[in-house]
């Protein structure tokens, strides 16, 4: 029997990637299906991507055109032009039966050409408001998949529906923390512990401050930090200088790849920014405080930490007010209230869909009949 092609598109960063990664696994084990993902060649598509068994990745070119200056525009222009050209001879060389897009600006090449040759796409948006990329392609997409209800997106959006995000299946059934989990880390199970997560690439404003206050917090917790390749130099030097029993308390990596599973099992406290990894944090019932990523996009990110605080699921400090001391009044504020911290952790369980995954491989199966 010939094999039905799908193609996932997922590029660049950890909120597009991962979410393609977990569609990609259910896919694979269908023996109708043959799947291809499709990215710009960052490092994460390979750190995940690589990991898939039946599954072919291809690599096509794409270009930021919002931000930077008229040469930078043009260059992005160019990039995505050639993208457009790649696209087409994918789609002319694998003939999909349809297109799953997990929006950015790498999805728009892709888009074109699927609009093009008639072939159906479908998306899935992460944020609290459209993205660019998103906005563009709704306009004929078959579907609009999406991680927060409905009402709160501003513009009506035509074959939207309401499914929530993309999980991992480890975050649908996490297991309860163990010793071994704290093992990873060379942790006490006694003491408290605080994540830092700053999404796959890392976040300067977040990583200076969780450094600056290191002397004052670690000898009351632990701290698991994700600091990302830029700032892994800056918080090794300064975990060296701190006193050594202090220096058991702290934690650095610049990636988490299966640790984070472990790291989340055995938080307290999360700190992160407010894109789609909100949701794993959600599904892991942790209490949070939410730094948005202020130059994102649309600004999605407060939208995102927006509507969590409404539903009293999550701390948020605005980036422009994050300090040291801002920083450390929150970590110890919810460090010594228990209740706070179930409290915080429930409303934000609460407020997120958790079915997200199922509900587009059902889609999927439906329209592909596998």
């Amino acid at each position: 029997m010939k094999k039905k092609t799908i193609f996932l598109v997922g590029a660049d960063t950890g909120g597009h990637v991962v979410p393609t990664f977990a569609l990609a696994k259910e896919l694979e084990k269908s023996k109708k299906l043959r799947i291809v993902v499709i990215g710009v060649g960052s490092e994460i598509e390979k750190k995940f991507y690589q990991k898939l068994n039946d599954v072919q990745y291809l690599k096509i070119m794409a270009g930021k055109s919002q931000f930077g200056s008229l040469l930078s525009k043009i260059s992005a222009f160019l990039k995505s032009l050639i993208g457009f050209v790649q696209s087409k001879y994918f789609i002319i060389k694998y003939q999909p039966k349809l297109i799953f897009l997990k929006g950015n600006y790498a999805t728009l090449p892709m888009a074109m050409a699927a609009r093009l040759f008639g072939r159906p796409v479908i998306i899935h948006e992460s944020d609290a408001i459209l993205g660019r990329s998103n906005r563009i392609v709704s306009r004929f997409a078959k579907k609009v998949f999406l991680s927060y209800p409905e009402e709160i997106y501003r513009e009506k959006i035509r074959n939207a529906e309401f499914c929530g995000p993309i999980l991992r299946q480890e975050f649908l059934s996490p297991k309860e923390k163990s010793d071994a989990d704290y093992k990873i880390f060379d942790f006490d199970k006694n003491l408290p512990t605080v994540l830092v997560l700053g999404g796959s690439l890392g976040s300067r404003s977040i990583n200076q401050a969780t450094i600056s206050i290191l002397d004052k917090v670690l000898p009351d917790c632990q701290i698991i930090h994700q600091t990302g390749e830029s700032d892994l130099k800056v918080a090794n030097e300064a975990r060296i200088k701190l006193e050594e029993k202090l220096r058991q308390h702290y934690y650095i990596s610049s990636f988490f790849d299966q640790e984070l599973f472990s790291a989340l099992r055995v938080a307290d406290i999360v700190i992160s920014r407010s894109g789609s990894g909100v949701f794993e944090i959600a599904a892991c019932g942790k209490a949070v405080i939410l730094i948005p990523y202020p130059y994102a996009s649309a600004d999605h990110q407060s939208k995102n930490a927006q509507y969590f605080a409404r539903k009293n699921g999550a701390e948020v400090i605005e980036d422009k007010n994050l300090s040291p001391t801002v920083l450390y009044s929150a970590i110890s504020k919810l460090l010594g209230s228990e209740k706070k911290r179930r409290n915080l952790a429930q409303n934000l369980s609460r407020a997120v869909k958790l079915s997200g995954r199922e509900i587009i491989l059902d889609y999927l199966k439906q329209y592909l009949k596998f």
